[in-house]
């Protein structure tokens, strides 16, 4: 094995390691499980917002802006619970740690951790604000949910728990098996939840959120740069042929809570704050990208595999489906794709940001929908100028891919030919 082939090997293995971690899978997959209702949350907050005087009179003298807030507050802002719940549901199938207390005692051990917001006037009243159940508590919940988990499994590893006689029903056995658990458990989190009064932050989700979930959501909500990174990152391993997910995986709460920072302001006819997010993300170069490869592939592809790969793959890439080009092409190890591969996105990207932030083009409401095709993508974030900006990033694609596709056309035509001589 030479060197090159060494160093490819050891990337893949360390790339498949990182994406076959069980923790980053069970988070995943827990967050991900969640789309319907981030996509339900985000398409309530577009309605809501729409700056259209007569179909906001129209939601005023109705009384469906109250229904609408209503399903906004259901959903976005309780993703904190639900991520919780979901996370350590995911990851306890994962780890086979039987229970099915263990997502019910995530909820539990995050809402001993709220802090209480007090409301002072002649009767003081306590209450759980909005703002911990949501954004702000999901970087918190990912803690709790992979915690939890741990906990539950050391617990059980430890045979601290109790056994019923032989006959006893097995959903009385399986009730009674989580009591001492349960104990421990919210013993636990009282403690954690005692230490950190004592700190300046005054609860874990002020910490949290200042100390950790703050920082990233400037670096990658506020800068250009580190998305570009992770982008070429993201481009740079499948070319080595490992699936990217795991940086999904990584990111997905910060832009996710990007996303849900934007639908607020636009729902409350407030103007959007941030440029990136999860919607803009996929919009620039998924939804955008995938369909101009698969454009450019079926335009100047003129030999028979090109044009096989083109016809296949042309509507999956539409719905953000990239597959088909990937190992059709293929994409991997391929060094004639390479180049327009890893720049496409990044250009993509820097120009929507670009175009955004001079105001030619209208920042996203934050809705995320994965698998739609360009320019729905646009309108649903609240304006067609998105729209014609996919449209253009498209174009400037399909001119881009343009020269390397008719060289790898070229590349097989001379093989096919080849061959037919030898034959």
């Amino acid at each position: 094995m030479n060197k090159k082939d060494q160093i490819i090997t050891k990337i893949s293995e360390l790339g498949g390691s990182i994406s076959g971690n069980i923790y980053l899978q069970g988070v995943s997959e827990g967050i991900m499980g969640l789309l319907p209702i981030i996509i339900v949350g985000a398409f309530a907050s577009l309605f809501k917002g729409l700056p259209i005087p007569l179909w906001q009179n129209v939601l005023a003298s109705t009384g469906i802006n109250h229904l609408l807030n209503m399903v906004v507050l259901a959903t976005t802002n309780m993703l904190g619970i639900y991520f919780v719940y979901n996370i350590a549901r995911s990851l306890a199938k994962k780890l086979n740690v039987e229970g099915t207390l263990v997502p019910v005692l995530a909820i539990v051990m995050y809402l001993i951790l709220l802090p209480e917001t007090v409301m002072k006037g002649k009767n003081p009243v306590a209450f759980l604000s909005y703002d911990y159940l949501g954004t702000q508590g999901m970087i918190v919940a990912i803690i709790i949910g992979i915690l939890i988990v741990k906990i539950y499994q050391a617990i059980l590893n430890a045979n601290l728990v109790v056994k019923m006689p032989e006959g006893t029903p097995d959903y009385v056995s399986k009730s009674f098996s989580a009591l001492i658990p349960s104990f421990i458990i919210v013993v636990i989190t009282m403690l954690i939840r005692f230490l950190f009064k004592l700190t300046p932050y005054g609860n874990v989700f002020d910490c949290i959120y200042k100390i950790l979930q703050m920082p990233l959501t400037d670096l990658l909500g506020g800068s250009l740069l580190p998305m570009c990174i992770l982008q070429l990152l993201n481009s740079v391993l499948w070319i080595l042929g490992i699936h990217p997910g795991f940086i999904l995986s990584l990111t997905a709460p910060i832009l996710f809570g990007l996303d849900f920072k934007n639908q607020a302001a636009f729902a409350a006819g407030k103007a959007v704050p941030s440029i990136i997010g999860m919607a803009f993300s996929y919009s620039t170069t998924i939804a955008v990208f995938y369909t101009a490869f698969g454009i450019a592939v079926l335009l100047f592809g003129k030999s028979d595999r090109m044009k096989a790969v083109g016809k296949i793959s042309i509507v999956p890439a539409i719905f953000g489906i990239s597959e088909p080009l990937i190992f059709g092409l293929p994409v991997l190890l391929n060094p004639i794709i390479a180049l327009p591969w890893i720049i496409c996105p990044i250009i993509n990207f820097s120009l929507g940001y670009f175009l955004t932030s001079i105001g030619l083009v209208a920042r996203y409401a934050g809705v995320t929908v994965f698998n739609f095709p360009m320019i729905a993508t646009g309108l649903v974030n609240g304006s067609i100028s998105i729209a014609f900006m996919e449209i253009g990033l498209c174009i400037l694609d399909v001119i881009i891919f343009m020269p390397f596709i008719r060289a790898l056309d070229k590349k097989y035509q001379l093989e096919k030919a080849e061959s037919e001589q030898e034959a």
